[in-house]
């Protein structure tokens, strides 16, 4: 039994210490979105299926940490977005790379197995946060 709690215990600080967040504005996403994306089919391979789904394909995000540093993001599979209403103050978070600008919509998967994909109308965005599990950035110049 105190095997399995100082597991878990050790489990747990590692996934705390581990996710970073970071900040990009409303107009930064939709300029970078804009200028970087190429919207193209993407698979991702789970143990007994391919799934297809639409990728922005962006090798990198320019964003703000939580020290007020300027740094590009360079996203893995498991970095997302966390896109904040502002009519009902909830969020949504949506896979990174699925994350698609269409006019003044954004739309991207919750999930890339059952797809979920979600809208998001640009007029409704408060804020913006990105999530990496294991982030891999650089600091902007």
């Amino acid at each position: 039994m105190k095997y399995s709690l100082g597991f878990i215990v050790i489990m747990l600080s590692i996934l705390c210490t581990s996710c970073k967040s970071y900040q990009i504005t409303n107009e930064s996403l939709v300029e970078q979105l804009k200028a970087n994306q190429t919207i193209a089919p993407n698979a991702y391979y789970r143990q007994f299926s391919l799934v297809n789904y639409p990728s922005n394909n962006l090798t990198k995000i320019k964003c703000i940490d939580r020290l007020g540093n300027c740094v590009w993001l360079y996203p893995d599979k498991n970095t997302s977005f966390k896109l904040v209403r502002k009519s009902t103050r909830k969020s949504v978070t949506l896979y990174f790379d699925t994350v698609i600008l269409q006019n003044d919509t954004l739309s991207g998967l919750k999930s890339r197995l059952v797809g979920m994909q979600r809208v998001f109308p640009l007029s409704d965005l408060e804020k913006v946060i990105i999530q990496a599990e294991f982030p891999r950035t650089e600091l902007c110049q």
